[in-house]
């Protein structure tokens, strides 16, 4: 397996060509993926695309179809870590189609952001794109018993008319799944959970700064937050979004081994407001951890997941490159926004 992933990584697009892209206009960055492992894909959908929807389905299939080569190939323990690591595609799927019956988005719009690397199969997510409305899409999850949303969630969703209590229940539910997969029978497994956490703590510090940037102080703040973070466990975070603003609480970030990989973010969100290079900063020290722990044990699941990471940041780095490049930004302002 990790030989198969050995080989798979080397087909990475280099740090060397990304300024080359970032020049390139979108006929020309289709060429160039047409020239790398995504020719399969780009060369099947170009005669139904073209420009920014052909690059962003042409990555995001091949990545699906990666993902999905990479679970065929694993076998016993290691085939039960992948399948509930995978199942947050099969969660970004829901949600995605959620979101799309929300907003009256068009079943071919929808189409386009899904990516089928889980365990639902395509023919599964059409059905329920298919279907009319937001209630529709609960009903047939509830009937396949495919996933259960418990009715409080529901009744929470009718309540607030928001899609947020139930995107937070399915966030919590696949950490929770994952988390409790990993048995930590050895030390890279011990380490891959370590990892796992890890990723907890950045989805949850963002919720944190976002509360904060907003001035909110929830009654009940436990409610959204994930469990099981590395750093960050639920009664820290609560305290923490007690505190009065937002400098007190980046003081009491420095306390943590994840503050020297963000503190130019931080400072610079003093001056903009916006969280966006906090979000990349953060990605960017997640990206490192999984470096470093794969090359502490090169055969073990941990450079499988690093290479799925590095898999998944192309991909948005490519789909960033093209949006941008459509909205006409130079490549200064596009280098700001990828993460290498």
């Amino acid at each position: 397996m990790t030989a198969r992933v050995k080989a798979k990584k080397s087909l990475l697009i280099s740090k060397d060509n990304y300024p080359k892209l970032m020049l390139m206009d979108l006929n020309e960055i289709g060429r160039f993926l047409g020239e790398t492992q995504y020719q399969v894909e780009m060369t099947e959908l170009a005669t139904k695309y073209d420009g920014v929807n052909l690059i962003e389905l042409g990555t995001s299939r091949n990545m699906a179809r990666v993902f999905t080569d990479i679970l065929g190939f694993s076998k016993g323990n290691l085939h039960g870590i992948l399948e509930r690591y995978l199942m947050r595609w099969d969660i970004w799927n829901i949600k995605t189609v959620l979101r799309g019956k929300y907003y009256g988005a068009s079943p071919e719009d929808i189409q386009e952001d899904i990516v089928v690397a889980g365990k639902y199969d395509e023919e599964f997510i059409k059905i329920l794109i298919s279907l009319e409305d937001v209630e529709a899409v609960l009903k047939e999850l509830s009937t396949r018993e495919v996933l259960e949303i418990p009715d409080e969630v529901v009744d929470r969703y009718h309540e607030t008319k928001t899609l947020a209590p139930i995107e937070d229940y399915l966030d919590k539910l696949y950490y929770q799944e994952v988390l409790a997969c990993v048995k930590c029978r050895d030390k890279p497994e011990k380490l891959f959970k370590q990892f796992l956490r890890k990723e907890v703590d950045v989805t949850n510090l963002m919720t944190l700064m976002k509360l904060k940037r907003e001035g909110l102080t929830p009654s009940n703040p436990g409610e959204y937050f994930i469990d099981g973070g590395e750093e960050l466990d639920t009664e820290t975070l609560v305290r923490l979004v007690k505190l009065e603003n937002m400098d007190r609480l980046i003081n009491e970030l420095t306390k943590y081994s994840f503050y020297a990989d963000i503190k130019d973010a931080l400072e610079g969100m003093k001056k903009t407001g916006t969280l966006s290079p906090v979000s990349l900063a953060m990605q960017r020290h997640l990206l490192k951890q999984s470096q470093k722990f794969s090359h502490i044990y090169p055969l073990s699941v941990l450079p499988i997941m690093d290479y799925m990471l590095r898999k998944k940041q192309e991909v948005d780095n490519i789909r960033i490159i093209a949006r941008c490049k459509e909205s006409d930004l130079g490549p200064d302002q596009i280098k700001k926004l990828l993460v290498m």
